[in-house]
């Protein structure tokens, strides 16, 4: 494995900070890495696309000017585009790669990118600049940053964070030994399922009862894969015993109905009086009916958890 100069970069804002604007700030937005941050000039950069090509900013149009996809419909069906970084090198191998099936890639829908922006400025470079890849719906692992290779090819990537890493291993895997007969046969995360979180009340803290009756929750919330967008999302204030239903905030440009877009929402929750301490609880559905479970199979690295969002201990006043 490659000795790293530095410690990779992985961090996250407090939740408060996140839900406090539709439009996420590059600062606020979390950063997670497997190597050191790569530092690139865009006058010199330059990304190599091969494979089955034959060799816009959406990848079909890059693909489609790099000379088409040179595989039958049958090989299509099962074929990968892999994204790789060569130039930051990383914990557990000296690049970076992904990949996600060709069809995505190609769907007229899809809106897989190579972005170069990040909110209408250059991409800062813990986010990838200058290019990196942007594929909503997908998880973020194969959204590879500073891309400087795109390969049409037969099959997945097989980069180790591709073929040992961000899979959900069986619940009857209950260490890394017992792993290394299933890395080979569990097919890599690729979509997200539903999701929820509360950024307000937090976990331990307390929440004022106004004169409604009712406390003031607040969250954010995600649908499965490309299934969006958020339809809805229910808080518990006594612990799921009842639902209320809360109210979902449209972003200022988040056009399409926010398919591909999280959802901001916020929700007056009624209790009683002298209810005291308590969890709170959120539950999201997306547009197919996804509904996140009360908790998710466990499995031994807690890949793709959607239990419902909590606040546990929560203090009513």
């Amino acid at each position: 494995m490659p000795d790293l100069p530095e410690k990779p970069l992985n961090r996250e804002p407090p939740i408060q900070d996140l839900t406090s604007t539709f439009l996420t700030p590059p600062d606020s937005a979390y950063d997670r890495n497997h190597g050191v941050l790569a530092h690139l000039n865009a006058n010199t950069h330059r990304v190599r696309v091969d494979g089955a090509p034959m060799v816009r900013s959406r990848l079909r149009d890059i693909l489609a000017k790099a000379g088409g996809i040179a595989l039958s419909a049958s090989e299509q069906a099962t074929a990968h585009v892999a994204f790789a970084c060569h130039t930051a090198p990383c914990e557990a191998e000296t690049w970076y790669g992904a990949s996600i099936p060709l069809s995505r890639a190609l769907r007229e829908d899809g809106e897989v990118l190579l972005a170069t922006s990040m909110n209408g400025a250059p991409l800062p470079p813990n986010h990838g600049f200058p290019v990196r890849v942007v594929a909503p719906g997908i998880a973020g692992a194969r959204a590879v940053k500073w891309v400087d290779r795109i390969t049409v090819q037969r099959g997945e990537s097989e980069n180790v964070y591709m073929q040992r890493d961000y899979k959900v291993l069986p619940p009857e895997v209950r260490d890394s030994q017992q792993a290394e007969g299933y890395w080979g046969v569990t097919p890599p995360v690729q979509e997200m399922p539903v999701n929820s979180a509360i950024s307000f009340p937090v976990e331990g803290g307390v929440a004022e009862r106004g004169e409604d009756g009712c406390v003031g929750v607040v969250g954010y919330a995600v649908p499965s894969g490309d299934d969006g967008p958020v339809t809805r999302v229910e808080v518990s204030a006594d612990e799921g015993q009842s639902w209320t239903e809360a109210e979902l905030l449209r972003g200022p440009e988040e056009g399409e109905e926010g398919k591909w877009a999280w959802k901001l929402w916020r929700a007056r929750v009624c209790v009683p009086e002298g209810w005291g301490k308590t969890t709170v609880y959120s539950r999201a559905t997306d547009q197919a009916g996804n509904t996140q479970p009360e908790r998710s199979q466990w499995n031994l690295r807690g890949v793709c958890y959607n239990g419902y969002g909590e606040a546990a201990d929560v203090m009513i006043k």
